[in-house]
Parts: structure tokens; C-alpha cells; sequence
């Protein structure tokens, strides 16, 4: 019995001994490139040229270091001085910060560096929530019927017109190929309309003679009348987006004005209006 035992034993030491030992403190690693700068970096709201320091852990024959962004206003990706990657950030045109991320490979290894740009003291992209949507319904006019309507803040004044002192005026001078469906409560049909630089008489969409941009004073005189240069109109139920762009004070603008809402447009045709 006791030989039996010692077999076992003998046998039991020997398999032992053809396991490779563990050592629970190392591992394998597969890090080939780390950062040496912060993987956060924060820029102005201007146009700007940043760094990131990077140091390659294991050298890799064919293997190169490279960076993409998830936006569209990093790029210009510059490796040429080792350990270093140049890159440009595009003027950000918003009154908000904005992020964005840096993805930097090498062969398979990946890092990532969050890019945080400041808000615009200036913007020229601007979302507006307007409280107001009022406007005009004229009926048929050169074969068309013309809807005329106003986002604003405080409104049209007791006589219907663009005169409320201090108050701000996107007007938009519409012109579709479908009457309104209720002349009870007359609406604008939901679809997306183009603005018409040349205006001429196309259906479905809005004139630059008769849309603009208005400022009033304090006393309900217009300081600026701003004619827009490109933009859209947008119909959905309960919400209207008017988006266009202008210039102001030689700056070309992205204005983005969002009614939500019910509304209801004033009935112009002769019988009822006058």
C-alpha cells in the first residue's frame, strides 16, 4: 500500500512540474503607443493649429502612426516631427462649445483625445425658438396663392403690421400651388419650400423681394431690413423651421428660426379683409 501511495505521489510531483509557473503579477501587454500630452485638449473659438505628444512603447516594422476625427472641422493632420501630430481646428461659428474626438492608430494600438473648442463670442450659426407665428393670407395671386408669415417675438402691432417697437420680424412671403385646406383656420400644407433668389412666379416657394430679416427700434422704426440670400421652410405638424442664411455687418449668417406650435394666418381676400 504504502508503494501504491508513493507511485501516485511521485506522479502527481512530476505533472505538477511540467506546468509553467504563473506569475499573478505580470501580464502580457499589447500597448505599442501612449500619450505624453493630455487626452483632452481645449481650444479658443477661433481658428486654431494644436498638438498631441504621443511616445511609441514598441516599434513596429511598416507600421505608422495615424489620426482621423469625427467631425468635420479637425483635420489637416500634419506627422512629420516624430512624436508629435500637428492638426488645425475650424472657427467654431456657434454660441456653444462644441467636442469632437481624435482617433490615433498604430498598427493595433488605439488612443483616443477629446477635442473641446470654446463657444463663439460672435456666432454666426444661431437657433432661435420664436414664440410668434403670424401672417397673412392673400388667396390667389398670379396664379399662386400667397401666404405671408411672420416669426417673432413680440408680434405685429394693432394693426397688423411689422411696427411693435423693440420687437425682432423673420418674414417670409410664400407662394404655393395648393389653397389652404380650412379658411376657418387657415395653415400652411405641411412640405419643405425653397427660397426663390430671382422671383419669379414658381410654386412652392418664398420671394426675396418681400422676405427679410427686420430690427426695430424703440420706437417701431426699422434699423435693419436684411434680404436673405439662400434658405428653407420647412412644414411639419405643429412645428415650422425657417432656415436661411444672410449678411450682417459684412459677416454672412446661418439663422435657424423654429416655431412650435398652432397657428393661425389673417384672411386677406377682399370680401373678408376689407
Amino acid at each position: 500500500m504504502k508503494k501504491i501511495i508513493s507511485f501516485f505521489a511521485i506522479a502527481a510531483m512530476l505533472f505538477t512540474a511540467c506546468e509553467k509557473p504563473v506569475d499573478e503579477n505580470t501580464s502580457e501587454s499589447t500597448e505599442q503607443i501612449k500619450l505624453i500630452s493630455e487626452n483632452v485638449v481645449k481650444v479658443n473659438s477661433s481658428s486654431a493649429m494644436a498638438f498631441i505628444n504621443y511616445e511609441i512603447l514598441d516599434i513596429v516594422e511598416g507600421a505608422e502612426v495615424k489620426a482621423t476625427a469625427n467631425v468635420s472641422w479637425i483635420g489637416n493632420f500634419d506627422y512629420k516631427q516624430q512624436g508629435k501630430i500637428q492638426f488645425t481646428v475650424e472657427k467654431n461659428p456657434d454660441g456653444e462649445p462644441r467636442e469632437g474626438n481624435i482617433i490615433i492608430t498604430y498598427d493595433k494600438s488605439t488612443l483616443n483625445v477629446k477635442i473641446i473648442q470654446a463657444l463663439s463670442e460672435t456666432p454666426t450659426n444661431k437657433e432661435i425658438k420664436a414664440p410668434l407665428l403670424q401672417g397673412k393670407y392673400y388667396g390667389n395671386v398670379q396664379g399662386l396663392y400667397n401666404y405671408y408669415l411672420t416669426f417673432s417675438d413680440l408680434g405685429m402691432d394693432a394693426s397688423n403690421m411689422f411696427s411693435t417697437p423693440n420687437a425682432y420680424y423673420y418674414i417670409v412671403d410664400l407662394y404655393l400651388e395648393v389653397e389652404p385646406s380650412d379658411m376657418s383656420h387657415i395653415k400652411v400644407p405641411v412640405g419643405v419650400y425653397e427660397f426663390d433668389a430671382n422671383n419669379m412666379p414658381i410654386g412652392d416657394t418664398f420671394k426675396e423681394q418681400w422676405s427679410w430679416y427686420q430690427i426695430n427700434d424703440e420706437s417701431g422704426f426699422p434699423v435693419s431690413q436684411i434680404h436673405y440670400e439662400s434658405g428653407k421652410f420647412t412644414v411639419e405638424e405643429n412645428k415650422i423651421t425657417l432656415e436661411i442664411t444672410l449678411t450682417v455687418d459684412h459677416v454672412q449668417e446661418t439663422h435657424k428660426i423654429v416655431y412650435d406650435g398652432d397657428y393661425s394666418l389673417l384672411d386677406c381676400t377682399s370680401e373678408n379683409y376689407y
